[in-house]
């Protein structure tokens, strides 16, 4: 657990940073833009990420599957990144060809509901191309051992310079048109750092050695890869067609109501996307040992501490959402149940750990395609039921729904497989915790200050949260950080 420990404290560190700086960004968004122009911003990263994730040809589970077979610094790793770089250059070519034949039927039914959105269209397919060798070039990091860069630059940096773009734009020296083009081209900067981090730590290395790519190793990848691309971009559709579907349905206002709305909900996911970086690799590796035992252990350590984790952050939410919602501009109100239902959604995810990262490197990997097409499936009709029923709270409804079914579906076939069982006893007491903890936050009367309420409210609930986990010894590995860091502080518990 040691690397694990230590970079996955380093993503967190950055994620958390960005997470603070990601809510001024988006208290100044919410006030700055109209939900129209948040909504368009929305869109065009949701369809980014979408387009993306087909056109890496499914080489990021290549990478995180098949490094190990390859690593040796000493050789150029045998000339992997060439084959990252060639074969995702392929793949943006290809969904270029498919975005040209598929633009003007974007613009047709987006040019009453969505104007802004075909507008700004032609920033879509740079944005991918960004979007895609990010993707590849910190999935080589991380298999190299080395993902803080990534957080670093996406989560930290790549916010304060947006930030810096929201002051500019406050001081009205800049109009709406100026405003996008930086936020895009300071979304796409993280791509080109990683390129000049790359280098720097002297793993660039795009010159094939021939011999080394066995028949067996190249048909395995290739397996891997399409299915990659079938599970990758099934999950892209689940991951973004919430916002894809709001917009269609309801138009770029909605959307952008939603988007500021779904931001607070998945601040939950910031820990466990901080263990997902890190975690992958090791996995690889020890399924290529087959030290399944060592697995195990991962993952029940994962699940405890990202539901501890998760926890906090919803009791948190939970007992301050009266105060969000008066943080925000009153035409953002309907997003209130979004984010409970969202954040509730999530908290599944992280207490069901790494389980998708320990499939995804098992030789059970193809279940996770049929789940992931199943989900497509599933959160698309829920989607059309939910969204004219409920309005933007229903595709939060559909999308909690859908990664509760996802996760169930991936806790079942572990335990059936493998038979890893994450849950223990301090699942119960966690449990326990969480709602002896959040019952103060609910009924301490309001204090007549907002900024004085949210301090004091949340203040209480981590108090009692934190008091009762580390008396009861219901996160282990939590606990450990939490009483060396009040052991700096000369305090014992």
């Amino acid at each position: 657990m040691g690397i694990i420990e230590k970079q996955a404290t380093k993503n967190a560190i950055f994620s958390y940073l960005g997470a603070g700086l990601g809510f001024i960004t988006v208290m100044w968004l919410s006030h700055l833009l109209s939900p129209a122009e948040n909504g368009v911003i929305r869109i065009i990263i949701s369809y980014a990420a979408l387009f993306s994730q087909f056109a890496n040809l499914g080489f990021v589970a290549v990478t995180a599957r098949f490094f190990p077979y390859f690593r040796n610094k000493e050789k150029g790793h045998h000339g992997f990144l060439f084959y990252a770089i060639l074969i995702s250059s392929l793949g943006f070519l290809l969904c270029w060809i498919v975005f040209l034949f598929i633009q003007p039927s974007l613009i047709t039914s987006n040019q009453a509901k969505s104007p802004l959105f075909v507008t700004f269209l032609f920033y879509l397919m740079p944005l991918t191309l960004f979007t895609v060798f990010f993707n590849i070039f910190d999935s080589y990091l991380r298999a190299c051992y080395s993902s803080v860069a990534g957080s670093f630059t996406k989560e930290f940096l790549q916010r304060i310079l947006i930030l810096a773009v929201l002051c500019i734009y406050y001081t009205g020296n800049i109009d709406f048109s100026v405003f996008i083009f930086l936020y895009m081209f300071f979304t796409c900067l993280p791509t080109l750092m990683l390129v000049y981090y790359i280098i720097k730590q002297k793993e660039w290395h795009i010159k094939p050695i021939r011999g080394f790519l066995s028949k067996d190793l190249r048909n395995e990848m290739i397996k891997i890869s399409v299915y990659s691309i079938l599970s990758g971009g099934a999950g892209a559709i689940v991951l973004n067609i919430d916002a894809i579907m709001v917009n269609q349905m309801l138009g770029e206002e909605k959307t952008g109501v939603y988007g500021i709305a779904f931001y607070f909900g998945s601040i939950l996911l910031i820990p466990a996307r901080a263990i997902y970086r890190i975690t992958s690799s090791i996995v690889a590796e020890n399924f290529k040992a087959d030290r399944i035992s060592d697995i195990h252990k991962l993952y029940k350590q994962s699940c405890n501490t990202q539901l501890a984790i998760g926890i906090l952050l919803f009791i948190g939410i939970w007992s301050n959402i009266d105060n969000i919602m008066q943080l925000l501009p009153p035409e953002y109100y309907s997003g209130k149940y979004v984010i409970l239902v969202l954040s509730a959604g999530y908290l599944v995810e992280m207490a069901t750990g790494i389980n998708q990262v320990i499939i995804s490197n098992s030789p059970y990997y193809k279940y996770d395609t049929y789940f992931v097409f199943f989900l497509v499936i599933v959160i698309i009709i829920m989607n059309y039921i939910f969204i004219p029923l409920f309005g933007i709270i229903g595709s939060a409804i559909a999308t909690a729904l859908t990664v509760t079914i996802g996760n169930s579906l991936r806790f079942s076939l572990l335990y059936v497989k493998f038979k890893m069982q994450p849950f223990t006893v301090n699942t119960i007491k966690l449990i326990g915790i969480a709602i002896v903890s959040l019952l103060p936050g609910l009924f301490i009367p309001y204090l007549n200050n907002l900024y004085v309420d949210i301090a004091i409210r949340s203040g209480i609930v981590a108090s009692i949260f934190v008091l009762l986990i580390l008396k009861l010894e219901a996160a282990p590995e939590l606990n450990n950080k939490i009483r060396k860091n009040l052991k700096h502080l000369s305090i014992k518990l």
